[in-house]
């Protein structure tokens, strides 16, 4: 006899995407911040164990957000019920959130993973939610870098997977533990001022 997959391990994730989630002010803001704080970032990683593995991950990121944080975090939270709407998910209390700007420049790219911690990395309050802003200088000097979101069942073994384009004033929303990567980035022309900008946000809680 032979077993089959569940319809659900082989569906489109769930997720939303809100266009001109935060607006032009958000955008410039941001922007003045990553570049006047480019001597700040350093090289991503992966885990609680905070490893550097640049085959797993390779891009830059600070967690400074100064002045900003409060009116970022607002603007996040301002959109927690539309997502728990849209994507059914089960009402829950917020922990806090956690925020980082991440840079992806020529090359750059994080294969495929999970938000969520499992086994001895999990927490009393965990990733719930993930959020992810783009913001880009313009006109934009990069291609690729897209946020490809996978179905439980990999398409390996016959699941299936969107691609997000991080297009500029772009909020992508999808309950964290949906597996997915970032595509390669491709800026050929280098430049700091010319990556793939995004604000990471975890919304933390518990159910």
């Amino acid at each position: 006899m032979t077993s089959r997959t569940p319809s659900a391990f082989l569906e489109n994730p769930p997720h939303l995407l809100i266009e001109n989630a935060f607006g032009g002010d958000m955008v410039a803001r941001l922007l003045a911040h990553a570049l006047e704080r480019e001597a700040s970032f350093t090289a991503t990683t992966v885990g609680r164990g905070k490893m550097e593995n640049a085959q797993i991950r390779r891009s830059r990121v600070i967690r400074d957000f100064g002045a900003l944080k409060s009116d970022l975090e607002a603007a996040f939270l301002a959109r927690l019920q539309q997502a728990i709407s849209a994507l059914r998910l089960t009402p829950f209390t917020v922990a806090g959130l956690s925020l980082e700007l991440a840079a992806h420049g020529d090359g750059d790219f994080y294969q495929r993973h999970i938000d969520t911690f499992i086994g001895v990395d999990r927490a009393r309050a965990d990733r719930i939610l993930t959020g992810v802003y783009y913001f880009h200088a313009q006109p934009k000097a990069f291609s690729g870098g897209e946020l490809r979101l996978f179905s439980l069942r990999p398409p390996e073994q016959g699941g299936t997977y969107l691609d997000i384009a991080p297009s500029c004033d772009n909020l992508l929303l999808f309950p964290a533990w949906v597996p997915h990567e970032v595509r390669p980035v491709s800026c050929p022309e280098g430049g700091f001022a010319r990556s793939r900008f995004a604000i990471n946000c975890w919304y933390n809680g518990t159910a």
